[in-house]
């Protein structure tokens, strides 16, 4: 298990900074953990409740980036952690030191429910035919301002009013790589956290 998953198991043993970042709507039970500006909608094999879930980004204690995302289920402390996978993926296959995970290549991670991403996509596409030669990217073009409002850490973008529906974004540790998410479960059972670690301990 790695060091930031035993100091979220056990929190008095670590120094790291909890700050919450709003909350997610899950409409369709499916969640999806990826960089957000890179076209994808396949969602973890493991399911949850649909409703409103709190994100937190977990600060190293020297403050320098974000050490972890977590999706918060419950308020439950997890006791273990099991790797997220998607359908097909089996974590017995794995060889020592690989991981299933998501690349990130623009420096930014997400959590969000399946057809949120989905609406992320079309919202792309929207923007570029309303703006025409003045669109240049999702990026330039909306989120650049939204993580500016945030101390270019973070952004909550609404993709959808009917039903309602979010991405919430935020900086991957020290930047592009290849993170792995975890399922949090309490003593009994039950899953109660979404965690992706971005390799900084």
């Amino acid at each position: 298990m790695s060091t930031l998953l035993t100091a979220l198991t056990q929190p008095s043993t670590t120094s790291l900074r909890p700050q919450p970042l709003g909350s997610i709507q899950i409409v369709s039970g499916q969640i999806v953990a990826c960089d957000p500006l890179i076209p994808h909608t396949e969602p973890f094999e493991r399911t949850i409740s649909r409703g409103t879930y709190p994100v937190i980004a977990w600060w190293n204690d020297d403050e320098t980036c974000i050490a972890a995302a977590e999706l918060k289920l419950a308020e439950a402390r997890p006791i273990r952690w099991e790797m997220a996978v998607k359908h097909g993926q089996k974590v017995e296959e794995l060889q020592e030191g690989y991981i299933f995970g998501y690349p990130v290549d623009t420096g930014l991670g997400c959590f969000a429910d399946v057809e949120a991403i989905k609406k992320l996509n079309e919202l792309e596409d929207q923007m570029s035919r309303e703006l025409g030669d003045d669109f240049i990217s999702l990026y330039d073009n909306l989120i650049d301002e939204l993580l500016t409002e945030n101390g270019d850490e973070w952004c909550n973008v609404n993709v959808s009013k009917d039903p309602e529906m979010n991405v919430i974004m935020f900086r991957s540790g020290f930047g592009d790589g290849f993170y792995a998410s975890y399922w949090g479960f309490d003593e009994k059972g039950s899953i109660v956290s979404l965690v992706t670690y971005f390799l900084t301990l």
